[in-house]
């Protein structure tokens, strides 16, 4: 009862929060707007002092700029949070489960669910069956498990191994969640707040009004980073001006408003300096609580033979597919502790969140890149870590995962030998009787060796 409680104060927390700081927003913008830039400079009381136009011109057009972007970003953020939240589906067996329970509430007596719906559905957080081929230990032939129902006990099933590369336990089926009853896709994490799987969950924030997923971090970043500067701002001009008028009397809400500017500005600035960081590593707040320990398991496609020099194969492996010649046979990898498979480098991980382009990084218009999941080889796009697994258990060659950085050593070896040849070059065409200098200066020391020896010319 106690964490029923828990979730609805939190659900209504994150209802309510968001009303407040646009009060907030409102309230900081009457005092700038009016009581300051109006009444303070542009048209300010005689006996106070003389108008300063181009101050409270400039304020109010920067701070127009700056709330025109916060508020499109907050906006913006909290329609993604609502409609597009990235949830995962549940199972069927869910839906099964949820929908008994309701007819046995609309029932005056209890009913017991039909002997095949009990069969079929399993209990409540069973894992259904797989239409797999588990391999005990390395080099241990698996044993046949293929059946006629096998993609209606492993509904989802597909989703995943037609893919080159997918996260899973250690047998090599997918993670599967007890609650929503459904595997759980790549990098999802079940939140208890809303009782949902959610797709490269970052956290719970009542500020938004729900969850920051892969839908709505790149809008969260742009928010608190817009948001920072807007307090920022508000804050060194208000300090100016309450320091103007310290000895004659100040506003409270001047006061009012230079304390909720440094209050969130220190707020802020953490925020988007943890926000950003999260970003260049490709992480997200859940993931990076066991970033340097966390070590990921993945089933790697094996493609053909495995061009390994092993008699037998170094990893279990698992199998699937319902006919048995036309099948996939998947690796069960393990990373080193602390390595992403999904870190592509600062760039590329930046790009993947914020866009490609230097208005997708500023502006809130477009949604992050890596929340599109058409790629065929995994659900995330791989970085180096992956295809350093795969060289070092012999699923690909060392020669092919290692060719392109020396050919990258060879090309920077040419840049540098033509850059030299072309420096000589110029410096022949700068001095280009260096040579007739030279034999001058040696023609006199054979003529006076003549000399001294007594031979005439």
């Amino acid at each position: 009862m106690a964490s029923v409680n828990q979730k609805a104060i939190n659900l209504w927390t994150a209802r309510v929060i968001p009303v407040v700081l646009i009060g907030l927003a409102g309230y900081a913008t009457w005092v700038v707007v009016v009581l300051v830039c109006i009444d303070y400079l542009l048209k300010p009381s005689p006996t106070i002092r003389e108008p300063r136009s181009g101050a409270g011109i400039a304020i109010l057009t920067i701070y127009a700029c700056l709330l025109s972007l916060l508020a499109l970003t907050y906006f913006r953020l909290i329609y993604t949070v609502v409609a597009n939240p990235g949830y995962t589906p549940r199972g069927p067996q869910w839906h099964a489960q949820n929908s008994s329970k309701r007819r046995r509430r609309r029932s005056s007596r209890a009913v017991a669910p039909p002997p095949d719906l009990e069969k079929q559905n399993g209990s409540a957080g069973e894992q259904p069956a797989f239409n797999g081929v588990l391999s005990a230990s390395p080099g241990v032939p698996a044993s046949s498990a293929y059946g006629p129902a096998g993609d209606v006990f492993a509904p989802g099933l597909r989703d995943f191994y037609k893919r080159d590369v997918f996260t899973c336990e250690s047998d090599g089926r997918p993670i599967w969640c007890s609650t929503c009853l459904n595997w759980k896709l790549d990098r999802a994490h079940h939140c208890r707040e809303v009782g949902r799987c959610v797709r490269k969950m970052d956290h719970f924030c009542p500020w938004v009004g729900g969850i920051v997923s892969e839908t709505s971090q790149k809008f969260f970043v742009l928010f608190v980073c817009w948001g920072s500067i807007y307090c920022v701002f508000i804050l060194i001009f208000m300090a100016k001006f309450v320091a103007e008028r310290a000895h004659t009397g100040v506003n409270v809400h001047w006061i009012v408003v230079l304390s909720m500017a440094g209050l969130f500005s220190l707020f802020l600035l953490g925020m988007s300096g943890s926000s950003l960081q999260f970003v260049f590593q490709n992480t997200t707040t859940i993931e990076n609580l066991s970033r340097k320990t966390k070590v990921w398991q993945l089933a790697v496609l094996v493609p053909g033979v495995p061009a390994h020099s092993y008699s037998q194969p170094p990893y279990r492996t698992i199998t699937y597919g319902q006919d048995p010649n036309n099948t996939r046979t998947f690796a069960i990898l393990h990373t080193r502790p602390g390595e992403n498979p999904w870190d592509l480098g600062y760039s590329r991980n930046f790009m993947s969140v914020m866009g490609e382009h230097w208005y997708d990084w500023i502006l809130p218009i477009k949604p992050s890149p890596c929340a599109n999941h058409d790629r065929q080889d995994c659900q995330f796009e791989l970085g180096p870590a992956v295809e350093r697994m795969k060289s070092e258990v012999g699923i690909i060659s060392h020669s092919a995962f290692g060719e392109e950085k020396p050919r990258r050593h060879r090309r920077r070896r040419r840049r540098r030998s033509t850059h030299t040849r072309s420096v000589d070059r110029a410096a022949e065409d700068h001095e280009p009787h260096k040579e007739e200098r030279r034999k001058k200066k040696v023609r006199p020391l054979r003529d006076e060796s003549r000399r001294d020896s007594g031979v005439d010319r």
